[in-house]
């Protein structure tokens, strides 16, 4: 078990050290299965943040996320993602931004089992204008329930960077 902490421990530097994110949590989502759920993360003003993912085939993902900037507007995103091992992704995406024009972005993510029923997940987006991070933790409540806490760090080049501390539901179908 401690070589999968130091792996999640060296995979969360290695993604802070490339420049953290309020979006959906890494999970493994197997062909024709999905995951839905809710987020909120105290960055800037508060974020409220719904997505949905669905696999139609081995080893692909596609989704699409909502997130609602409290006072500043809102974005969405589409995505599709490939599956290289159970533990990584990569994937393109397409942001829609509130006060500029869409950007396509790329992903990689990628997760480790740490602990019975506890999983360790980091994420990193990036465009022509942001980076966008995150590091956290998921903890299975119940068979299809996971409880998601992370931190998430917006390095945006034309604003104020912004960080914040989340925590959501997820539902796995």
């Amino acid at each position: 078990m401690n070589k999968k902490v130091l792996a999640a421990v060296t995979a969360g530097a290695l993604f802070g050290a490339a420049g953290m994110a309020q979006a959906a949590p890494v999970t493994y989502v197997p062909a024709l299965h999905g995951n839905i759920g809710y987020s909120y993360n105290n960055a800037a003003d508060g974020i409220h943040n719904v997505y949905a993912e669905y696999s139609p085939i081995n080893k692909v993902v596609v989704g699409a996320e909502y997130r609602d900037w409290i006072n500043r507007g809102h974005e969405t995103d589409v995505y599709a993602k490939y599956r290289i091992t159970p533990q990584i992704y990569v994937g393109l995406g397409n942001r829609n931004y509130y006060d500029r024009d869409a950007k396509i972005y790329g992903l990689v993510e990628g997760m480790t089992n740490v602990a019975y029923r506890l999983d360790a997940y980091a994420s990193l987006k990036f465009s022509s204008e942001e980076r966008e991070y995150k590091v956290g933790a998921l903890y299975d409540l119940m068979p299809a329930i996971d409880l998601d806490v992370n931190y998430t760090y917006y390095d945006r080049d034309d604003s104020h960077n912004q960080d914040g501390v989340g925590v959501g539901l997820n539902y796995r179908f």
